[in-house]
């Protein structure tokens, strides 16, 4: 009991202290609900913008790359990718999302 209570206790303080864990499918769930594929591009980029994300716009081919850092307490921050895939039909529509692997600093 007293094990499962300290576990309980170390998890409430890592929550307070903002901790940051890389949880790659969350991330997928995430992005699959804020952009999808078929809606206009721009309308994508203010949506990732909005959830701190920074979409580099000014690459001229058909994929267009958008981060977020998140800092972790102890162990330096990571970086969140999702690749924004124009429509091959339209360049103003988004055609497909590419959550990328989360990497992080290595201390």
């Amino acid at each position: 009991m007293r094990k499962l209570l300290m576990l309980a206790l170390a998890g409430l303080v890592a929550q307070l202290a903002g901790c940051y864990t890389v949880n790659q499918a969350a991330l997928g769930n995430f992005i699959t609900q804020t952009v999808q594929p078929g809606m206009p591009l721009d309308q994508a980029l203010v949506r990732m913008r909005t959830e701190g994300f920074y979409c580099n716009t000014s690459s001229a081919g058909t994929v267009t790359i958008c981060t977020r850092n998140q800092e972790r307490l102890l162990r330096g921050s990571c970086v969140e990718r999702v690749d924004l895939v124009r429509s091959t039909t339209s360049t103003q529509t988004l055609g497909s999302i590419d959550v990328m692997e989360t990497r992080c600093a290595k201390f």
